[in-house]
């Protein structure tokens, strides 16, 4: 890294001061990431000596070279936080379930209210509970200090140290500049720094969490929502408010990239925080992290008169993409990460055609267009990553994967500041491609047993007009629905994925179970239970696949793998589709006679298995089934069905979604709600 000159520096660390002060002020609820929570478990609870020795399994978001990375390995050796699969999410608000689970294995009663369970956990109430363990223990950690110096200041410190009047500590994660000169309550253990309080008030303050301290600045930081107020009128960030989108690699499976080339039409320039380099137009230019001094720099590129710049390296289904608002390159690691920060409404004009076809019906557009405008806003007050809201791929919306339109832009401008409400709070608006004639609820699709109901909004009926109570959790019922569907009676009766069948060899299966059971069971353990001699899969063995349980929609709940030796239970419509996912060679018919190959999932929850036997011995399954996607919320073909009736757009949305209101997010824009 080359040396900053003494007064750019000094400006430098009174403008990271300021904005501190402020941020800190305005934020001081919030919450704790999942790496900062991870790193005060290794260094009280956990023994750092032993488990630094220790490796674990790769995870896709945890760089082994990054301050997180042995505390983490330590927190799930000893099994006191859980990762996703291959994920951590450290960069995640550790929520109130979360903090309950590691609570309970801390041996603490922790009480959470249902609709607080996947909300960010305030940091002062983690601390509380926190330091209940403490004084269980006798592990007097918290000590009076004055902060004297940082690295900023003082070339003989390293990166992550801090010296104070006590000594020099390893401060890792945590932003220190506002309370440079200042007495603070720190949290000690040995010589690492974990958490700091002001003195003044023994508040417990913000840190920053984020793999590198140069991805600490957040566009939109969205405080939690004040309980004296939950009955007052929607006040969320109005349309003008700017969005973080995370561009992942051309297959969607990553959001690291190598190399990253950029052009533009117009004039544009990239901006470094030591020089700018200015660019013609149609001047291409090529990034990799050779053109950044250090871990956690950034380069800001921008046009003249706001004109999109071309991503050249990035291939989507129409070409190129060129992404309005203005694009950030972060350095982490060894790898370039980009994103596209621009206005929420611009943002929907990228997504809408990407998630439903222009050509559909303009209404069934506007109800699409509320949807995606409700979960924009529902990223931005609970981010994905600490440098972006959300992705663009289908673990989100998809962005830019077709270009904008001008009938899906008008649905975006006629639509503009319009979200889903429910009890004041704006609607987790869920989608899918297409319905069996059936849609489930919240509960039958993502909620587990034990944690409560979901969103009351969505709820299991049949897709008909009006719709009616469905009663298809027996088997029998079931399959004569897949069977014979009463004619005229379901909105999607015509669409191709209203019914397909597939056969599915238990080579296929067993080969699934070998692949994927470990990974889908670490992601999502609650779901699974096996029963075996020695307690572990034996993917050859498994001989025959049962139904267990059907939810009253109709979709799977639970399906039960057994073996001579092994009784394997998969719950989860998700799980279930990956676990008996067809291969590349097996053909997915379709009720119009298309056929589709390389689903890496069965195209629903919704279907039945009939055993094909070569004497005795099953050999393959032949599955029945209809509607592509997991069923509950809006079905995106279904609202092009009841525009098509004559349906306006929120008449389709109140159609999808009970007893919910279409409110505007800003009072400005003269819309009425």
């Amino acid at each position: 890294m080359k040396r900053m000159q003494p007064v750019i520096l000094l400006l430098a660390a009174m403008t990271l001061f300021l904005f501190y002060k402020h941020f800190f002020r305005q934020n001081s609820t919030q919450g704790i990431t999942r790496a900062q929570t991870a790193r005060m478990l290794a260094w009280t609870v956990c023994d750092m000596n032993e488990n630094s020795s220790k490796s674990a399994e790769p995870l896709i978001d945890v760089d082994s070279n990054l301050w997180y990375a042995d505390e983490i390995t330590a927190v799930l050796t000893d099994g006191l936080m859980k990762k996703d699969g291959d994920l951590f999410h450290p960069t995640n608000l550790l929520t109130w379930q979360e903090a309950s689970d590691i609570a309970a294995r801390l041996g603490i009663s922790m009480s959470v209210p249902i609709i607080r369970k996947t909300r960010p956990i305030p940091l002062e109430k983690w601390l509380q509970y926190f330091n209940l363990w403490l004084s269980q223990h006798e592990m007097a950690i918290t000590r009076t200090l004055t902060i004297e110096a940082l690295p900023s200041g003082d070339s003989s410190l390293d990166r992550w140290q801090v010296k104070t009047d006590s000594g020099i500590y390893s401060s890792q994660g945590l932003v220190l500049e506002p309370y440079l000169g200042q007495p603070v309550t720190a949290y000690i253990v040995g010589d690492q720094m974990l958490i700091i309080c002001p003195k003044k008030d023994t508040h417990p303050e913000i840190m920053n969490v984020t793999e590198t301290d140069s991805l600490t600045f957040h566009e939109t930081n969205t405080a939690q929502p004040d309980p004296k107020k939950q009955n007052e009128p929607l006040r969320y960030p109005d349309i003008t408010s700017d969005i973080r989108v995370c561009l992942m690699n051309d297959d969607f499976t990553s959001e690291a990239h190598t190399t990253i080339i950029l052009t533009s039409e117009a004039p544009w320039q990239m901006t470094f925080k030591d020089k700018t380099i200015q660019h013609a137009a149609g001047e291409m230019a090529e990034l990799t992290i050779q053109d950044f001094s250090e871990e956690g720099d950034t380069a800001e590129i921008t046009t003249e008169n706001g004109q999109p710049v071309c991503v050249a390296s990035l291939n989507r289904s129409f070409g190129q993409p060129a992404y309005t608002g203005r694009l950030r390159v972060i350095r982490a690691g060894d790898s370039l990460y980009l994103v596209n920060i621009l206005p929420v409404e611009e943002y929907l004009k990228g997504v809408v055609p990407s998630e439903m076809p222009a050509s559909y019906a303009s209404e069934a557009l506007k109800s699409q267009t509320v949807c995606a405008r409700s979960y924009a806003f529902t990223a931005i007050q609970n981010p994905k990553y600490s440098f972006a809201d959300l992705n663009d791929s289908t673990a989100c919306q998809v962005y830019m994967n077709q270009n904008t339109d001008p009938r899906t832009d008008n649905a975006v401008e006629s639509t503009a500041g319009e979200v889903l409400s429910f009890h004041q709070q704006i609607a987790s608006a869920k989608y899918f491609s297409s319905s069996c004639g059936s849609l489930s609820s919240d509960d039958d699709i993502w909620t587990y047993p034990d944690t409560g109901q979901g969103d009351s909004y969505m709820t299991a009926r049949l897709e008909t007009e009006p719709p009616t109570l469905c009663a298809l959790s027996s088997e029998a019922a079931f399959v004569d629905f897949i069977l014979h569907p009463e004619a005229d009676t379901y909105l999607e009766a015509s669409d191709p994925w209203f019914r397909w069948q597939v056969t599915l060899s238990m080579t296929t299966i067993r080969s699934n179970i070998s692949e994927l059971f470990a990974r889908r069971m670490a992601a999502d353990p609650k779901r699974f239970t096996l029963l075996s001699s020695d307690g572990t899969v034996k993917a050859d063995d498994i001989l025959q696949v049962e139904v267990t349980e059907r939810a009253a929609s109709g979709v799977l709940q639970q399906i039960k793998l057994t073996g001579r030796d092994q009784e394997l239970t998969v719950s989860g419509e998700y799980n279930i589709r990956c676990l008996l996912a067809p291969s590349a060679e097996e053909t997915i018919t379709l009720q119009d006679g298309s056929i589709r190959k390389g689903m890496s999932l069965l195209p629903s929850g919704y279907f039945f298995l009939e055993a094909i036997r070569d004497t005795e011995e099953i050999t393959s399954y032949k599955i029945y089934g209809g509607g592509f996607g997991h069923g509950a919320g809006l079905s995106q073909n279904g609202a092009n069905e009841l525009a098509e009736k004559g349906y306006d757009y929120k008449e389709i949305l109140k159609y999808f979604f009970e007893g919910i209101d279409i409110e505007n997010v800003s009072p400005l824009n003269g819309h009425e709600s």
